[in-house]
């Protein structure tokens, strides 16, 4: 039995690096906890002197285990009065809780702010709140379903394009205005990767990939939202690439934000901020009620183009 659990778990661990689709995604997105329950079968063997089982369980548990301490080296600035903090909330359909996403916004004196499943009451229902007032300026637009992407800013936003995503989501491209420097921003809302759409997923990260490889080097660039995709996946960690992961910067360890309000605790993070010249002040989580998402944000310092 103990041989049997030791393959499937080898199994799981291994399959973090398999750029594939059907299931593997979402057998990728346990990868945690598959990690822990390798580090657990080694104890368990190791106490139980198997020797040429604990050889094994060595060899599978050894990945995660590098990973998770290297997930736990911050490289980060101290706060500075200029930083640009961005949020980003899956309102799943429209249902989140206005008061407490503007609340969210507020508390976090954010300055850009990412919203998927948008629609057009919810966003209506946003503004009675005082949305207006916080983040005066929008580009992207509010839609049915979880078609709806828009950015809300304090700073002037300009709509570059409306990246279409067919039946899904569709992902602005804008650019933001500040007094210390502009920047682009992608809003990002990926389609899930179940299995009948698991071929949409992956070709949404291969576009945003090629998006992020057209862009000059040495422009300013910040991608936040639902990826629906985490670390665990090549895809990601493909568009991830010369990028900065906001949680691995600040040494965040195993940072969770779906899902949310359910009886299953929060496992994977599937909402994101990236950027390049940017360095990361800090980053974290909100709850909001309504939405099976966390809000997630991060506090970014510009940095001066050479």
């Amino acid at each position: 039995m103990l041989v049997v659990l030791q393959v499937l778990i080898g199994l799981g661990v291994a399959v973090r690096w398999l750029d594939a689709t059907w299931q593997v995604p979402i057998v990728q997105a346990f990868f945690p906890v598959i990690g822990m329950a390798a580090v657990a079968m080694f104890v368990l063997v190791a106490a139980l002197r198997y020797r040429v089982l604990g050889l094994c369980a060595l060899l599978v548990a050894v990945p995660p285990l590098v990973l998770g301490m290297t997930s736990l080296h911050s490289d980060t600035v101290a706060a500075g009065p200029h930083d640009e903090v961005v949020m980003t909330i899956n309102l799943e359909y429209g249902h989140a809780d206005p008061a407490r996403v503007v609340a969210a916004a507020r508390e976090r004196r954010v300055d850009t702010l990412v919203l998927e499943e948008c629609t057009p009451s919810e966003l209506r229902a946003l503004r009675r709140h005082g949305l207006d007032d916080l983040l005066p300026h929008q580009a992207g637009s509010a839609g049915p379903g979880l078609t709806g992407t828009l950015v809300r800013s304090t700073h002037r936003v300009r709509l570059v394009a409306e990246h279409s995503a067919g039946r899904f989501a569709g992902s602005p491209d804008i650019q933001v205005v500040t007094a210390q420097g502009d920047y682009r921003l992608r809003a990002v809302h990926t389609p899930a990767p179940l299995p009948d759409i698991v071929g949409d997923w992956r070709s949404a990260l291969r576009s945003l990939t090629a998006w992020r490889d057209r862009l000059p080097d040495d422009q300013r660039l910040v991608l936040a939202g639902d990826f629906n995709a985490s670390s665990a996946m090549p895809g990601y960690r493909k568009l991830a690439d010369g990028l900065t992961d906001s949680s691995r910067a600040t040494g965040s360890g195993w940072q969770r934000t779906w899902p949310h309000g359910t009886w299953l605790p929060p496992f994977v993070q599937l909402d994101h901020v990236l950027s390049r010249g940017f360095a990361v002040v800090a980053d974290g989580t909100v709850p909001i009620a309504g939405t099976d998402h966390l809000g997630y944000w991060a506090r970014l310092r510009m940095q001066r183009a050479e």
